[in-house]
């Protein structure tokens, strides 16, 4: 009786948590649906009493949404190839590679996660200045393409999972540490490497501060921030439009989760494995 009871507790937990959760991306589909005049009608009815596509149409022809999904689309793939490289390198170095320090460079390393990424955003910028980078694609992908300390210590921990056995047999034969990172290492991580790319290319798809920051040209414009240009000014802002084009910049992410989700629930059961 206690574990039925225990069992109903947990599911009612995490059904309430899926609500929350769940609730901001449902408010904003319904109101891309809604009259502009109902959006911000009080008391809030949670079903549109007239449905229509007028925004939806609105937006589509407002925005150029071709070259804004290309810039994104460029930002993102090349900030993931690049963590996912530089990132599982690192970690394999820290996890089966022996030299001098390794743990406490590590632990330097690992330190820079308590740094807030706001700290750093004008030292970026001056760099990116110096290097004659701003308001090019280059801007935006330059300072994330190398992975970042989660990244790495995300790679180590499944790198450590892998039995040293393995690597020393590799060794024996005469593989380099190359090879047996490329050949042995990587095929066994895939599903570690699949759920950090599609981590980062959320991060990297939703971000806005950065390109805000360093893009002037429309053209380079990503999706969020060609969302917040055209939508939201200091004099008003288009709730209709906004809500909709969130969900038009949304659909390309709930796409890569369909076409992935089954590797990523192979990964957390692999994980969950291990």
């Amino acid at each position: 009786m206690k574990r039925k009871v225990s069992k109903i507790l947990i599911y009612l937990f995490c059904v309430i948590v899926a609500v929350i959760a769940l609730f901001p991306i449902y408010w904003m589909l319904i109101n891309s649906f809604k009259p502009s005049t109902d959006i911000l009608k009080y008391p809030p009815t949670f079903i549109p009493k007239v449905w229509t596509l007028k925004n939806y149409a609105t937006v589509w022809n407002q925005v150029n949404w071709l070259q804004f999904f290309f810039n994104s689309i460029v930002v993102t793939l090349c900030v993931v190839f690049g963590c996912m490289l530089f990132s599982s390198l690192a970690a394999y170095a820290f996890a089966k590679i022996d030299f001098p320090a390794k743990n406490a460079i590590f632990m330097l390393f690992l330190s820079s996660m308590m740094i807030p990424a706001v700290v750093i955003l004008i030292p970026q910028f001056v760099i990116m200045r110096n290097l004659g980078m701003l308001n090019t694609r280059a801007a935006m992908i330059l300072p994330f393409f190398f992975g970042n300390a989660f990244s790495v210590f995300f790679m180590r921990n499944f790198f450590m999972s892998i039995p040293t056995a393995i690597i020393e047999a590799a060794e024996i034969d005469g593989c380099s540490p190359i090879r047996i990172f490329s050949q042995i290492c990587v095929p066994m991580s895939k599903h570690a490497m699949l759920t950090l790319g599609l981590l980062r290319a959320v991060q990297v798809w939703n971000d806005f501060m950065w390109p805000l920051i360093v893009i002037n040209s429309e053209n380079l414009r990503t999706v969020p921030l060609a969302i917040s240009t055209i939508f939201y000014t200091n004099r008003s802002v288009d709730w209709g439009g906004l809500m909709t084009a969130s969900c038009i910049g949304l659909l390309p992410l709930l796409i890569l989760f369909v076409l992935t989700k089954d590797y990523l629930m192979e990964s957390i059961g692999a994980s969950a494995f291990k």
